[in-house]
């Protein structure tokens, strides 16, 4: 199995969207899907990172220590260009393919860290953070994080009580509370938000700065409280950090600070949704092959008719999430150029960033759970692969923002940007170019959304009902993609997976007559052996 080459729905979108791939991300698919992934869950369960805090000397080394595995694992992704393609050409796409394929929520979001770290740098970083900038080519493998949240408010940002102060080419940073800092340990760097001396209160008051792991005298730049327990994501660790007189270098200017320090964000939004829907195509692919020889009551139990629905079910979610997450990673990689004030094209891009992160974090949860029971007792053990699926996929929906900050989000962008109305233009111009049977269906779904959309907007408190807006725009979207994708490709299992969604999120409920022996032959692309797909649903 090949997790890249073998995967049709992820090949298909990627020629709607013209995104030409080359051979080293199918080098990547192959390496995962043969050894990644097992040494992987090794480490999950064998070889937690360590927090050194104290040299043999006596002295700060606030370190952390892993496992040869480990490291050799982040060298040979970073070989492979996951975070150079972002420095040395510009190309986000790969670096989102990238932690589809990755998918493992620890080990991916040290990558995702690094990536947005070396984001900031070279978009916002200026001649003067050049010398930290090419650390992050193929050559030094540098790993980057962001220190953001504080324990007072966190996803508050504009609760933070870091202070940074000018002091000659640079600033002086001092807090205590960076309270879930990922990465710290590993990182060379870091971007960390602070508010200058003096600057105003709340969000608008925020500056983002690079913080190196080491002074300009080779000492250490600032400390690691503690290394904490989580229930999944073993492999990253996330510590509580410490700045003490710590050296910092801005990134941009102070009163475009925000807008910055979310952009950057904005990068690891979407590694989350994609990352999400990576971890829910691995679960769903090994229930589907552990379904097709399992036998329980005489056959195989794949044949069973309510494991036939739940399978085809899961297959829709999976689908969706796929193309609106690419969607959602293509369209910022295409207004990655643009900076404060931003125009339509980039906030376009954020809305499609929430709504996929905010359904792409659901189903993940959702599919990667129901894998789990389509292994039985066996799911639940932690000698076999799916527990950990599910454990690493329940973090996507806190990390970068929860569900609520989402849709809060995507509310401020139908209020100040109109961004709805913007919506429902993009997806009426779908509609026009798809066959009449698929048009009526997103016609029904559309006209469904616009009506809930004007009841909303007559409410009194609107906010009640900002994450009911996330959601129908993001699955009014997700299927305007999918059929849209389906057509395009040629691709009959994802047009059927459409049908499913549709009737899943907007009629209410499936036809009694519905056959889903037919369905399920959109599954059978997963149907592989030993590498060499059998059989195609196109």
């Amino acid at each position: 199995m090949n997790y890249f080459s073998d995967d049709l729905v992820l090949q298909d979108v990627l020629n709607y969207l013209g995104y030409e791939t080359d051979e080293k991300l199918s080098e990547m698919g192959k390496y995962i899907s043969t050894e990644m992934i097992e040494d992987s869950v090794f480490i999950d369960h064998y070889g937690e990172p360590v927090l050194q805090m104290w040299g043999i000397l006596d002295n700060r080394t606030d370190g952390i220590w892993i496992s040869r595995t480990h490291l050799n694992m982040i060298d040979r992704l970073l070989d492979m260009g996951v975070v150079s393609r972002i420095v040395e050409k510009n190309d986000l796409m790969y670096h989102f393919i990238s932690g589809y394929l990755i998918s493992d929520a620890g080990l991916f979001c040290t990558l995702t860290l690094t990536g947005q770290t070396a984001y900031g740098l070279k978009k916002y970083g200026g001649n003067h953070l050049e010398s930290f900038l090419k650390h992050y080519s193929n050559e030094d493998h540098w790993l980057g994080a962001t220190y953001y949240t504080e324990i007072q408010g966190g996803s508050d940002l504009g609760a933070n009580q870091t202070i940074a102060v000018k002091s000659g080419d640079r600033y002086i940073l001092n807090g205590e509370n960076k309270y879930f800092a990922s990465n710290a340990g590993l990182a060379d760097g870091a971007i960390v938000t602070a508010r200058l001396q003096g600057a105003r209160a709340g969000a608008k008051g925020i500056s983002v700065f690079f913080v190196p792991t080491l002074r300009s005298d080779g000492t250490r730049n600032y400390e690691i409280r503690r290394i904490k327990d989580k229930l999944g994501t073993i492999m990253v660790p996330t510590g509580e950090v410490v700045l003490k007189d710590s050296e910092g270098y801005m990134i941009g200017d102070e009163k475009n600070g925000i807008y910055i320090a979310l952009e950057i964000l904005e990068v690891s939004r979407i590694d989350d949704a994609i990352a999400a829907v990576g971890i829910a195509r691995k679960a769903l692919w090994e229930a589907y092959l552990y379904a097709r020889k399992r036998t329980a009551f005489g056959k195989p139990i794949i044949e069973h008719p309510l494991m036939m629905r739940d399978l085809v079910e899961m297959e829709s979610e999976v689908v969706a999430s796929t193309v609106l997450s690419m969607i959602a990673g293509d369209m910022f990689a295409r207004a990655s150029h643009l900076k404060p004030p931003y125009d339509d094209q980039y906030h376009m891009a954020r809305a499609f960033t929430h709504m996929a992160k905010n359904i792409a974090s659901w189903s993940s949860d959702y599919v990667t759970r129901y894998a789990m029971e389509v292994f039985g007792g066996k799911g639940f053990l932690k000698e076999f692969p799916v527990e950990k699926f599910h454990r690493d996929s329940i973090v996507t929906s806190l990390w970068e923002g929860t569900s609520n900050i989402q849709s809060l989000d995507f509310l401020e962008l139908v209020q100040k940007k109109g961004i709805d109305e913007k919506i429902f233009t993009l997806i009426w111009n779908i509609m026009e170019n798809l066959s009449s049977d698929t048009a009526a269906m997103l016609k029904a779904a559309f006209d469904s959304v616009r009506e809930k959309m004007v009841s909303y907007r007559n409410s009194e408190n609107i906010e009640y009902f900002a994450k009911d807006i996330l959601n129908m725009f993001g699955y009014l979207s997700a299927l305007a993609y999918m059929l849209s994708v389906s057509e395009k490709t040629g691709n009959t299992g994802m047009q059927m997976a459409a049908k499913i969604y549709y009737y899943r999120h907007f009629a209410g409920s499936f036809p009694s007559d519905m056959n889903f022996v037919e369905f399920h032959r959109m599954l059978d692309w997963m149907n592989v052996n030993d590498g060499e797909k059998v059989i195609e649903a196109k």
